[in-house]
């Protein structure tokens, strides 16, 4: 394999696979465990990290070897899973025993275990990683939490259905997606509590902030995908996008947004100043969980296919799909090594 590869997790085979990206070609696969849902790969090129849900564990695996080197019991039903900014924790969201479980990042080892609320869980850090905050889908309410003491200091009421979070780039605010409605709660971190519920297109469910920190893009369930000011707290437009857009990335140069739906075959390639759909691209059959990342020239993206079991290869300067891959069974994340 030339150069480090990229990795798919295929939440039904239970496997994941490693794909050359400069040959463009599949070259190999791991075994995991049943049900993986979700991986991360700790700072400074090291393991990665995979989420079970099978057995309630999270398996270290050394890229290096092709192995799974450790394998550490967590909560119920771990689903997400997240690099602190510090680089030397590994945090794993569990839905089913409504916790989160810190692990070292470096050999694996248990932590702490955290409690958080009801439901499928989202985290976001604070950029110095000081404070973390959780959404709890099923209780409507996020968890904010002491990371530095491991320990759970405040439970903040969202709207409806809490998913998508992020932190804005000043630090002051946490913006929570609440997907059961048409608001996006706003949290003001230093008092851990709302200070703005911001109404705008319906069901808002995955936000990721620009390259540039200039915009928080969310992606609504109701085929659209805005931008929202995190300065001004407010929407600033929107634009029709495919049926159900979930995942969300951008170009280095943040002036193409890439999103891709769950119920239809499409990436949408959109104009980040215009605010408008540039192409919809031909992916494949689409499905739950559609993670999406660029190749190491930061122009070639890989997307999943959940419902095919492939990745297509798209060129996102001529905006279509070049390349279609095939991986294991029901593919769901994807990430490129550093």
């Amino acid at each position: 394999m030339s150069g480090k590869p990229i990795l798919v997790l295929n939440a039904g085979s239970g496997s994941v696979s490693f794909i050359d990206p400069s040959a463009l070609a599949v070259d190999g696969a791991v075994e995991v465990g049943e049900d993986p849902r979700d991986l991360v790969q700790a700072g400074n090129g090291g393991p990665v990290f995979v989420s079970v849900a099978g057995d309630g564990s999270v398996a270290m695996l050394d890229t290096g070897e092709r192995r799974v080197v450790r394998r550490t019991g967590v909560g119920r039903g771990p689903g997400h899973i997240y690099l602190h900014p510090s680089g030397e924790e590994v945090w794993v969201a569990n839905d089913g025993s409504g916790d989160l479980t810190v692990l070292n990042a470096v050999a694996g080892e248990p932590l702490a275990t955290i409690p958080a609320g009801a439901g499928h869980h989202k985290i976001a850090f604070t950029p110095e990683g000081r404070w973390a905050f959780a959404t709890n889908i099923v209780d409507a309410t996020v968890t904010a939490v002491d990371a530095a003491r491991h320990r759970a200091v405040a439970t903040v009421q969202a709207v409806r259905a809490p998913h998508g979070i992020a932190v804005t780039p000043d630090g002051r605010h946490v913006l929570v997606c609440n997907n059961g409605s048409d608001a996006v709660s706003v949290i003001g971190i230093e008092d851990r509590g709302v200070v703005a519920e911001v109404q705008g297109p319906g069901r808002p469910n995955y936000v990721r902030m620009s390259p540039d920190g200039r915009w928080a893009w969310i992606a609504h369930k109701t085929g659209t995908v805005s931008r929202f000011d995190p300065v001004r707290l407010e929407f600033a437009g929107s634009v029709a996008v495919g049926r159900v857009p979930e995942r969300i990335v951008f170009t280095d140069d943040g002036r193409r947004v890439l999103v891709n739906d769950v119920e239809s075959p499409t990436v949408s390639a959109i104009d980040a100043e215009r605010l408008v759909v540039l192409a919809e691209i031909r992916v494949e059959q689409s499905g739950w969980h559609q993670g999406m990342t660029f190749a190491p020239d930061r122009t070639t993206l890989f997307a999943v296919n959940h419902g095919a079991g492939t990745v297509s290869v798209v060129d996102t300067l001529r905006l279509e799909a070049v390349e279609r891959l095939v991986v294991g069974e029901g593919p769901s994340n994807i990430i490129a090594l550093g």
